[in-house]
């Protein structure tokens, strides 16, 4: 992403719109390109997506742009009925996080996009989309069956040359904090929260005092999540609490329940295989599913009405 986040920041610097030329008139004229289960991808879809992946400097072709599109369609009609997908004020987070990337403010952001002919709801889509693949990817892994043994398991164990004796995980007391966002909110009470919780991270009196520092906000709620330990949480909350001391927080983070900030309220070692047992397992499983992106693509395909004009 390094080299799109270089050209968004030419954009920051004010690049002319006309360098890179603004969407024709001809785009309000939009023809369909193809039908998803009767859902359309439109000529003006295929030409902004485009413009965003030249954006970002990604190889891109008027049939691969409409191809990709196709895919994202049949992929949101899935994670639609399995009740999977981002928030829209997860979206939204993930937008501005790309603005504060490039040093700009969300306003100015989207003001740079839309003189350099992309609008900024091309950007929205395209983000939703990613986090929806990723939401279906993850379901689908889980309810894969895999056919791992326990010989299997214990032999890729023994490569990692640690012992019953050795071995360690670690063990987090854990607290939430939750800026509660009322659903059907607008994406900017999300985003006001969102600063409410960053300015309480750089307060943060520790997990004994953060009740009371909680209680002279609005709508903010403490919970104790108990001990966790290494194995028990994944993805970027799993890195971020590697990283984060006792006393610490992780940054803010979207959810359905609005803006929630997790304390490290204390961390200690404690022995045990389970992440020796863990990481060997996810190898396997890692080895066996490495073609279910291609196999999952293929059948979501199958199973739908795609129709090309």
């Amino acid at each position: 992403m390094n080299k799109a986040l270089k050209a968004l920041v030419f954009l920051a610097l004010g690049l002319s719109a006309a360098a890179i030329g603004l969407p024709s008139a001809a785009s309000a004229q939009s023809a369909i390109r193809a039908t998803v289960n009767n859902q359309p991808v439109t000529s003006y879809d295929v030409s902004q997506r485009v413009r965003l992946m030249n954006l970002f400097h990604q190889k891109t072709s008027d049939k691969m742009a409409l191809d990709d599109l196709v895919d994202e369609s049949i992929a949101a009609q899935a994670a639609k009925a399995r009740n999977i997908g981002p928030t829209d004020a997860q979206v939204e987070e993930r937008f501005d996080a790309i603005a504060k990337q490039v040093k700009l403010a969300p306003a100015q952001f989207t003001k740079a996009l839309t003189q350099a002919g992309v609008q900024p709801d091309t950007l929205r889509k395209f983000l939703r989309a990613q986090m929806t693949w990723g939401g279906l990817m993850r379901a689908r892994a889980k309810s894969t069956t895999t056919n791992l043994t326990e010989a299997d398991i214990q032999a890729e164990m023994a490569k990692e040359g640690v012992t019953a004796e050795t071995a360690t995980i670690k063990e987090f007391k854990l607290q939430q904090i939750v800026f509660v966002v009322p659903k059907g909110s607008s994406p900017g009470l999300a985003s006001q929260r969102q600063r409410e919780a960053e300015s309480f991270r750089q307060r943060f009196p520790g997990c004994d005092n953060s009740l009371n520092l909680a209680k002279s906000l609005k709508g903010v709620v403490v919970l104790d999540m108990g001990r966790r330990d290494s194995t028990q949480v994944e993805g970027e909350v799993a890195e971020a609490l590697q990283k984060t001391p006792a006393g610490g927080t992780l940054k803010p983070a979207v959810t359905d329940r609005g803006v929630e900030v997790i304390a490290v309220c204390s961390v200690k070692d404690i022995q045990s295989t389970a992440g020796v047992r863990a990481s060997a397992e996810k190898r396997l499983a890692d080895e066996q599913n490495k073609d279910l992106e291609k196999t999952f693509r293929a059948e979501l395909r199958a199973g739908a009405k795609i129709v090309y004009n």
